[in-house]
């Protein structure tokens, strides 16, 4: 008689945890480099004077683009890893992220018309409540569509190195 896997055995446990590290690497990357009124930072460095952080190189240099790669990245293989799929699976879950990312992107650039159709209860929830604002003044630039399509393709690559193989 076969015996099915549980569902904590079926979690591809690398593929998470390279997920949630390059979501951490994006986190510090904020913390050190974005401006404190960014939204997650201002939480952080409220209490802090915000020339004791910070990188000094240009923004657009090195680090424009990367947390747009990262986002794709991170979140592809976080949810790769926990739903346990196969190479289908991973294409869709990739291809999802980075369409998410360029319709953030997207959004950026049509600032008033995507802020309008954000439904009026996400000011009432934490995270969702700064939807408007990011779209209002958040930034429009190609290169972070760019880096989304690389962060979706390293993500595959990546599913698809660290697939644990069944027995079926």
């Amino acid at each position: 008689m076969r015996q099915e896997p549980s569902r904590m055995q079926s979690i591809n446990k690398t593929q998470v945890l390279v997920g949630c590290s390059a979501l951490f690497l994006g986190f510090l990357l904020y913390l050190l480099h974005r401006s404190p009124d960014t939204y997650f930072i201002s939480f952080i460095k409220q209490a802090h004077d915000s020339s004791s952080y910070g990188i000094p190189i240009s923004p657009n240099a090195i680090w424009g683009a990367l947390p747009s790669f990262l986002h794709v990245f991170a979140f592809s293989l976080i949810i790769g890893g926990l739903l346990a799929c196969k190479k289908r699976g991973f294409f869709v879950i990739c291809s999802m992220w980075l369409f998410i990312n360029i319709l953030f992107e997207l959004g950026q650039k049509h600032a008033i018309a995507a802020s309008r159709i954000v439904p009026l209860w996400f000011s009432e929830v934490f995270i969702l409540e700064n939807t408007q604002n990011y779209f209002l003044k958040g930034t429009f630039d190609f290169c972070d569509i760019l880096a989304g399509f690389f962060g979706a393709l390293a993500a595959y690559c990546v599913l698809l190195l660290t697939i644990q193989n069944r027995r079926e």
